[in-house]
């Protein structure tokens, strides 16, 4: 997918000023309970289809204080919940339809992803008998923490002493959605979604691409149809060990398109954690 032309985004979420350090900590799960779940599809078709994938993580760190047994996250504790869903199906017409998708529920690193999905479909038809192909993709992550004791995984002595000894609360939700729909063209899609990590060095991570191209198969120049995405981000966090917000952000960023396409895209990354990049 090119990025020529596209509208390309990276929000980091990070603080470090004065005694104050807030970010995305990520909870991990415990060895014996991991599961992956790879899935492919490849298929072409003159006809029908129609298919829907939905996958939910959530994962909690608790510390099983009385607080928790009343749905309150006690100091320490971390909560994630991960949600992908993919729809598609066409009314008649030509699909070539190619996915490779990847479902972890395992801890990860700074390059592992929970979900893991790349789809690239092609489509055409006659504009005059009415068929189409039409898809939504939707992922979003919502984390949540309490305050904690600085983790002793920041090693760096004069950081450290910068952000103090607590990382504060917070509340986060990351949202990236796409709805298309087309009578010719090609559309490919890549969603990456970071929920669990092996420590608090590792960022909560939302990655969402989307390209439309012409078919060149067809010898037209466009595609032809309608899009639209939408991303949306929201955090709060706390001051250190206390119950006070020191901070909100948001974040918004919404596109339609309609007609004749010759080149659409979309490029949206979001990284928030107390590390971010690296490997």
């Amino acid at each position: 997918m090119t990025k020529r032309g596209t509208l390309y985004f990276v929000l980091i979420l990070l603080i470090l000023a004065g005694s104050l350090v807030t970010a995305d900590r990520l909870p991990n799960v415990s060895k014996t309970t991991n599961m992956q779940v790879p899935a492919t599809t490849n298929l072409q078709l003159v006809g029908m289809m129609d298919s829907q994938t939905q996958v939910q993580m959530n994962t909690r760190n608790y510390n099983g204080t009385d607080a928790e047994s009343q749905g309150f996250l006690s100091p320490g504790s971390t909560e994630s919940n991960l949600i992908y869903k993919n729809d598609m199906m066409t009314n008649g017409g030509y699909l070539a339809l190619a996915k490779d998708q990847t479902f972890d529920e395992g801890n990860q690193n700074k390059k592992g992803y929970n979900v893991d999905s790349a789809i690239v479909s092609t489509y055409a038809t006659d504009p005059d008998k009415g068929s189409r192909m039409s898809t939504s993709e939707q992922l979003t992550l919502t984390t949540t923490g309490n305050w904690t004791p600085l983790n002793q995984s920041i090693h760096n002595p004069l950081v450290s002493q910068i952000i103090g000894k607590y990382i504060g609360a917070f509340e986060s939700s990351y949202d990236a959605k796409s709805d298309v729909s087309l009578t010719t063209g090609q559309l490919a899609t890549i969603a990456q979604g970071r929920s669990t990590g092996y420590d608090d060095t590792v960022p909560a991570a939302v990655k969402y691409q989307l390209g439309i191209h012409p078919d060149t198969s067809t010898g037209l120049p466009y595609a032809q149809g309608s899009a639209a995405t939408n991303f949306v981000v929201t955090n709060r966090e706390g001051y250190q060990n206390t119950s006070n917000e020191s901070s909100t952000k948001t974040f918004a960023d919404s596109t339609k398109v309609n007609g004749l396409i010759f080149k659409f895209g979309k490029d949206f990354s979001v990284e928030s954690g107390l590390e971010v990049g690296g490997s």
